[in-house]
């Protein structure tokens, strides 16, 4: 059954609303894509980022680590030495009377 003008011409605007509907589509379809390449652009300076305070605070916790043991040997050594001072004393008696 052949198609009226009429119809020709409902069909045809049909197809021409389905066309426009597409090439917005595509257009939204690529903004969304290039939105997207941004964002992993993004997630992947962040996670640079990350690991370059992660590798930083590592390293400023070995350096608080290295200034906390070295403090507690200094006191122990300062300790050590006020014992063997003390000991030394007693073993030699108090000073003669010059």
């Amino acid at each position: 059954m052949p198609l009226g003008v009429g119809q020709l011409l409902t069909a045809l605007r049909s197809l021409d609303r389905l066309l426009t509907l597409e090439t917005k589509h595509g257009a939204a379809i690529e903004r969304l894509a290039g939105e997207i390449d941004k964002l992993k652009d993004r997630v992947t300076r962040l996670e640079t980022r990350e690991e370059v305070v992660i590798t930083e605070a590592k390293a400023a916790a070995g350096v608080a680590a290295s200034g906390v043991a070295m403090h507690s040997v200094a006191d122990l050594a300062r300790r050590i030495g006020t014992l063997e001072e003390r000991s030394a004393q007693q073993r030699l008696g108090p000073p003669a009377p010059g």
